[in-house]
């Protein structure tokens, strides 16, 4: 069996533990729908109120919701790989006949796909309710969500880094989780959150990939993204950046758990 074989068999195990649980999954789905209708309805007509242009805000927060979910599916690679580390399974991968970049990058690409499956089924349970989600471009926006889902897996591999042993990785994932989702377009548009807050914060919210891929989507939805700084090559350069990152982090973690043989 050759080593890339081997790399996608470590990929197809570590994926296999988020859709284990088939009743979670179909809980997570059924709570992400909940906020879509509850939140989206509700907010529908109250926004016209406060944003100029004709908004209709249930189209508006559907592409959040579904970029939510990639998020947290995407990110629970991250949880995956610290329970892993604490519990031998990736000392076990490291002494398999596998490179330590192959293990890096299985754990990256379980993440990639984990996220874009998770929002792919949002986006087609969604779409009953948005119908131009039912777009070739939405296909075409597949390869990229793929990108983005690795690199937000980038951010719980820096978690990873410094979380060390113990429960303090999900503390921090909480915690950036809370920020990521709050600092980001998912649930206002750019136009709202620049009246409230500086200028710093409103770029910090442009360049979030949470917002990038939410434009994305809603670009298809209503023909265009809310501000010009939201593109496909913004989404692309950013979730790059991010994935980096992500493989940085992880080398250094699994070098290190290969020559101390605990984190």
């Amino acid at each position: 069996m050759s080593n890339f074989r081997r790399m996608l068999q470590i990929t197809r195990v570590d994926l296999s533990y988020f859709f284990r649980t088939k009743w979670l999954i179909g809980t997570l789905i059924g709570l992400n729908m909940t906020d879509m209708l509850v939140v989206g309805l509700v907010y529908k007509g109250m926004m016209p109120a406060v944003v100029e242009g004709n908004l209709n805000y249930f189209q508006f927060y559907a592409p959040g919701v579904i970029i939510t979910g990639l998020f947290f599916a995407s990110f629970d690679v991250g949880r995956r790989v610290h329970l892993g580390l604490t519990e031998g399974v990736s000392q076990y991968y490291l002494t398999l006949p596998v490179s330590l970049n192959e293990v890096v990058y299985a754990h990256l690409l379980s993440a990639g796909l984990g996220g874009a499956i998770y929002a792919g089924v949002l986006t087609v349970i969604a779409a009953a309710l948005v119908p131009q989600l039912v777009s070739l471009s939405t296909l075409a926006l597949v390869p990229f969500m793929f990108v983005l889902s690795m690199g937000l897996a980038g951010i719980a591999a820096v978690l990873n880094l410094f979380s060390k042993s113990g429960d303090r990785y999900f503390t921090f994932a909480d915690g950036i989780q809370t920020v990521m989702v709050s600092l980001s377009t998912i649930a206002y548009p750019i136009s709202i959150i620049g009246k409230y807050l500086p200028n710093s914060v409103v770029m910090l919210v442009e360049l979030n990939p949470l917002s990038q891929g939410a434009e994305a989507l809603r670009a298809i939805v209503n023909g265009g993204p809310s501000s010009p700084a939201f593109t496909i090559p913004s989404l692309l350069i950013t979730s790059l950046v991010l994935l980096v990152v992500g493989v940085v982090s992880y080398r250094h973690v699994f070098t290190k758990l290969r020559e101390v043989g605990k984190i």
